[in-house]
């Protein structure tokens, strides 16, 4: 390792603990945005277009799997293994490769508009498929430029980017709504254009037109090489998530999914939440890895999980069911209709989010290829529940999502006791 490259690390860990507000104000600000959406489409949407409209999020998901993680992830672990001042510059190698990707990713929003053509109107259809499209190739593109400027340390313009998708999506959403806009366009249209306009302000915020490309440049084959294991550990759960939407609409009904929808906009705070500590904990946990640097992974783990834990018991106790002082209650009515269904929709967020710093550092011990395995082994599991939802009915996607991150988790945790027994504990630099 070199000095300077010493220096910042010693640097980075300093300073983690004061990162670590901007890394959950931009998760806040970035999941508002999403959830100002997403309660726009559970109010304005009646019980079956609810649910046509989380056959769409289910497409969106998996669309933008292919941009982000054969190309921009790849890309984010080549970064962390530069000097801090040297890591955005490659924000032009990557985003000369990641937008192709982008723009074929939104192809897989077709198949969402193909499922649900008979379930809707031509008008919801069309508005749905045109805006989703759209937000599939601008929504990777302006996560990928948030988590470069947190890899370079630059974490209060990450959450500012952010700031500005969320007031992005208020905004379009109330202009719409004054407009008297259809309803199909406005929550992934609202998305697209806040996705924009936040895209432009990271551009800006990381000074990227006047950055100067590194001397090693970045290859797609480079990139792809790496990034095919973590396409296929990604794809392999986001095509069950999609096999899942259409499962329970054929079993249980459209109106069933989009219960199950609107307990996932409930729940989302505990995603959040960890995807801000993540945000900021990430490069270190990379670095940790590379290194085998136990003390420091362990120090990482403890610090997330404690926050993790209170804050998710917090919010459990305070969202779980429908009293009084509970404000999803009265601004997602929708969820609390089937009893429990949040509840066990934020227990099953708080095991997903249990392997989120986990996935960083596997990312850091070049363990992608034995992480798609076991995505390609325990994906089926969120189909075979799926398959019950004759009787579980909106139950069979939280249930199946509790069963299968616990699975992921168990193996996630032994491959890294694995890892770091290789070299003893001790760091090897």
């Amino acid at each position: 390792m070199s000095v300077v490259a010493s220096t910042d690390n010693t640097r980075s860990k300093r300073g983690t603990h004061r990162r670590l507000p901007a890394g959950v104000a931009d998760a806040a600000f970035a999941s508002l945005a999403t959830f100002a959406a997403g309660l726009s489409a559970v109010n304005l949407f009646n019980d079956v277009d609810r649910g046509v409209y989380a056959l769409f999020f289910a497409a969106f998901g998996l669309g933008v799997v292919l941009p982000w993680e054969l190309i921009l992830i790849p890309a984010e672990v080549n970064a962390v293994s530069f000097p801090v001042a040297d890591r955005m510059r490659r924000a032009r190698d990557t985003f000369r490769m990641g937008v192709p990707m982008a723009l074929l990713g939104s192809l897989a929003i077709a198949i969402a508009a193909f499922m649900s053509r008979s379930l809707t109107s031509s008008d919801v259809l069309w508005g749905l498929t045109i805006t989703a499209a759209i937000t599939t190739v601008l929504s990777p593109l302006q996560d990928h430029m948030r988590r470069l400027l947190h890899i370079a340390e630059l974490n209060w313009r990450a959450a500012a980017v952010s700031g500005v998708q969320f007031a992005g999506v208020v905004v379009s959403l109330g202009v719409m709504l004054l407009l008297d806009a259809p309803v199909a366009v406005m929550p992934f249209g609202s998305l697209a254009i806040a996705n924009a306009l936040s895209l432009a302000a990271g551009l800006i915020l990381g000074d990227v037109r006047h950055q100067r490309p590194l001397e090693e440049p970045l290859h797609f084959r480079a990139l792809a090489r790496q990034g095919r294991w973590l396409l296929t550990q990604a794809l392999a759960p986001n095509i069950s998530h999609f096999a899942v939407a259409t499962i329970v609409t054929a079993l249980a009904g459209a109106e069933a999914l989009g219960y199950a929808e609107a307990a996932r906009v409930v729940a989302q705070p505990v995603l959040v939440l960890a995807t801000g500590l993540t945000a900021v904990l990430a490069p270190r946990a990379m670095e940790a890895a590379m290194h085998r640097d136990l003390q420091a992974a362990r120090h990482n783990r403890r610090v997330y999980l404690l926050i993790m834990m209170g804050g998710g018991a917090l919010y459990l106790g305070a969202a779980a069911t429908p009293w009084l002082l509970n404000p999803m209650k009265y601004l997602v009515p929708a969820a609390y209709v089937v009893t429990g269904l949040v509840a066990v929709t934020i227990v099953a967020n708080l095991i997903s989010a249990a392997m989120y710093l986990d996935i960083n550092e596997l990312l850091g011990a070049r363990k992608a290829r034995p992480m798609a395995a076991v995505a390609i082994i325990t994906s089926p599991i969120l189909v075979l529940v799926a398959l019950t939802a004759r009787t579980t009915e909106a139950f069979a996607r939280p249930v199946g999502h509790l069963v299968r991150d616990s699975a992921q988790v168990l193996w996630y945790r032994a491959k890294l006791k694995s890892h770091y027994a290789g070299q003893n504990g001790r760091i090897n630099s």
